[in-house]
């Protein structure tokens, strides 16, 4: 089984190496938590060892990525122009309320893209978007459809997917719970006058990985997992 290194500073040691290859794993977190930074740097650390990527962002311009994560020093439009990336978006940024996914549509688009660059990894931003006013059985339906078609083009994906606060306390994550073959947690907590950001890999099948929360920071150049314990 190889193993695909994430790239972020302490979530591989968490994942005794790294995410095994061609896996969808979940992201889970309220707002404000790093997910979507988590998945970007995922495909830059990827591009950086020649495994080219595709961004599929449901809710921001292309545009709007472009200069977000230049300030990370990840330069997106670049790497489209090598073809090392693929950034895909929905002629209109889609409002959670408001989305309308045909997944067929995005099947297709996904799969032109990754035969377009090769990919081999993938970033999904977010699946609230995706089943959004969707019933259960509807939304099972959607989800087993995407990762079907992500186990057979052989990505290692990260699937994000927005909780609230009390959701993350309490939740089973459904259907995801079991379709997904791995789930990482993220979390923003309040701490006296300061708020502070953890991870936790809920599951990760294949993997002795660690089993304790750890505290995190957005830094400049990315997320960095540290080595002291989550504690509120």
């Amino acid at each position: 089984m190889k193993i695909i290194k994430t790239g972020i500073p302490g979530l591989d040691e968490m994942l005794n190496g790294g995410i095994p290859e061609g896996r969808t794993i979940l992201i889970t977190g309220a707002t404000g938590t790093g997910k979507s930074t988590l998945g970007v740097e995922f495909l830059v650390e990827g591009i950086r060892n020649s495994e080219n990527g595709i961004l599929i962002s449901l809710e921001e311009d292309s545009e709007d990525l472009y200069e977000d994560y230049l300030n990370f020093g990840w330069d997106l439009k670049r790497f489209e122009i090598e073809n090392k990336l693929r950034v895909i978006t929905p002629p209109i940024p889609l409002k959670i309320e408001e989305a309308d996914i045909d997944i067929d549509n995005l099947v297709n688009t996904i799969q032109r893209a990754v035969s377009d660059i090769n990919a081999k990894r993938m970033v999904i931003d977010s699946l609230s978007v995706l089943t959004a006013g969707l019933k259960e059985k509807e939304s099972r339906k959607k989800i087993l459809k995407l990762s079907t078609l992500l186990r057979e083009l052989e990505c290692t994906s990260l699937v994000i997917s927005e909780v609230t606060e009390e959701e993350e306390e309490n939740s089973d994550y459904g259907v995801g719970g079991y379709i997904f073959q791995g789930i990482i947690s993220l979390y923003y907590k309040k701490k006296g006058a300061a708020r502070i950001r953890g991870i936790e890999i809920r599951k990760m099948r294949g993997v002795d990985h660690s089993t304790k929360t750890k505290t995190i920071e957005i830094t400049p150049e990315g997320l960095k997992v540290y080595s002291e314990d989550f504690i509120i």
